[in-house]
């Protein structure tokens, strides 16, 4: 199943085009290659700010060239991974999210436990990732739009194209935080049917749970903060192009 699963994939890919193909598998394969790292020893938060820069960049600039809403975009995003990053390492040190919950033990159970890696980091790493993962789609529609609203409105001033891009931003935080959100409720239809009837506090202090939801809530933190931040750069930048023109 999963290899049909795979075919189809593969299909859609081909379809939108080669060269979507080739950024979504080079995206992955940075992905397997910074398991492989963390694996052998390396520094998990290292490695996966080093993974969330690449797979931006590939992201960004592979798939909409080298231009004003990409560069903009891009440095919207890198703000982005400097705040969200000092919040997930505050979390992760003082949280104590690591680890498996209870569920995993029986699957676990069998694997040594003698790992030579820091799991902290590694929730840390894959924090990241996620975050990056949410925020890159929402920046570059923000900067594309404004790029449009710019082009077709050049009486606009940075102030104007600001506005413009709050609006536009607006529509798209609904839109992906209730993406989100469903996306980790259906995941925890079957936990929230073990655990019916069970408190709230127990839930919020419940491991798996509470992995989850600091996850969903740093990709809300993240979504909210990178509207205003990308309007604000695209809006200058387009502003300061057309000078040098």
């Amino acid at each position: 199943m999963i290899f049909i699963l795979s075919l189809i994939l593969f299909a859609l890919l081909v379809i939108l085009g080669v060269k979507t193909f080739f950024i979504f598998y080079l995206s992955l394969f940075l992905i397997m290659i910074y398991l492989f790292m963390i694996s052998i020893g390396f520094s998990a938060i290292t490695h996966a700010v080093i993974i969330c820069i690449l797979v931006t960049a590939i992201t960004l600039f592979g798939l909409n060239g080298v231009n004003v809403k990409t560069k903009s975009s891009f440095k919207a995003i890198m703000i982005i991974l400097v705040i969200i990053f000092l919040l997930t390492f505050f979390i992760g040190k003082n949280a104590n999210i690591q680890g498996f919950s209870a569920e995993s033990l029986e699957s676990i159970g069998g694997y040594s436990f003698d790992l030579n890696y820091n799991l902290t980091n590694v929730f840390i790493g894959m924090y990241l990732l996620t975050v990056i993962g949410t925020i890159i789609d929402t920046s570059i529609s923000i900067s594309s739009a404004l790029n449009e609203v710019h082009l077709n409105n050049k009486h606009l001033d940075k102030h104007e194209l600001y506005k413009s891009g709050m609006n536009v931003g607006k529509d798209i935080m609904a839109t992906t935080i209730n993406t989100l959100y469903f996306a980790v409720v259906a995941e925890f239809i079957g936990f929230f049917m073990w655990h019916y009837g069970a408190s709230f506090s127990f839930l919020l202090n419940y491991k798996a749970f509470a992995q989850e939801i600091i996850k969903l809530l740093l990709c809300f933190i993240a979504s909210i903060l990178v509207i205003p931040i990308t309007s604000y750069i695209t809006s200058r930048a387009l502003l300061k192009d057309d000078t040098k023109e």
